[in-house]
């Protein structure tokens, strides 16, 4: 008879690969490992991911998922029209505050080795189109300024999110200051760069927020049921 499944396994098997790899790294880090930890066999884990990257991966992407969540309540609860460097700032320490998706973005080779350097599916592409569609949101809403060149714009905003992340593969690691200064001194540049004297509409500017958010989190959803 097949072996029963453990409820939550997959979550456990994640729980121990995000704490195994803070604590000692993921080169250390064995399948074996893993298991023991969750107090699971190696079988087990290999019923739930194909190999020792795919569990990192799916690990990375629930980090992703549970950040996108966390920047989306911030948006929702705030009182005051959140901005493009005000929501660049929010995402920023939202980051931070996740020792995994830290360790990615500030390229923490102790924690992650040489893991995720690069994407090779078309996540940047999809999002690059949602990223448009956010561009003409605010342009609606008067936050930015409507003569702007919309796919300029996202291109920008999109070289910069993307060579962000794979800086510390090029430059090398960078601190936690230093990327909040990156991050901070960008985004004041575009939100000045940008600035328009149109009335603003703060609840529509609040929902094109959110929608390219939840597009986000349906996006990492699914591929997380893929990993």
């Amino acid at each position: 008879m097949p072996r029963p499944r453990i409820p939550e396994r997959r979550n456990r098997i994640l729980d121990a690969a995000r704490d195994l790899a803070l604590e000692k790294g993921w080169r250390a880090t064995t399948v074996a490992d893993i298991a023991g930890r969750v107090g699971i066999g190696k079988g087990a884990v290999y019923l739930e991911f194909a190999d020792k990257p795919a569990i990192l991966e799916a690990a990375l992407l629930r980090s992703m998922r549970q950040l996108t969540g966390v920047v989306h309540d911030r948006i929702t609860a705030s009182v005051e029209l959140v901005t493009l460097p005000a929501l660049y700032g929010i995402a920023v320490e939202a980051l931070l505050g996740d020792p995994l998706m830290r360790a990615f973005s500030l390229g923490d080779e102790g924690v992650l080795g040489d893991h995720v350097r690069t994407v090779t599916d078309d996540r940047y592409h999809l999002r690059f189109s949602w990223l448009l569609d956010y561009v003409a949101g605010l342009q609606a809403a008067g936050v930015i300024a409507s003569d702007v060149p919309r796919e300029t714009l996202g291109r920008v905003l999109s070289a910069f999110t993307i060579g962000l992340l794979h800086t510390p593969g090029t430059l090398g690691p960078i601190t936690d200051t230093q990327l909040r200064e990156t991050v901070t001194l960008f985004a004041d540049l575009v939100g000045r760069g940008l600035a328009t004297e149109a009335p603003i509409d703060p609840i529509a500017a609040r929902a094109t927020q959110a929608q390219l958010l939840d597009t986000l989190a349906d996006q990492l959803d699914q591929l997380q049921e893929q990993t």
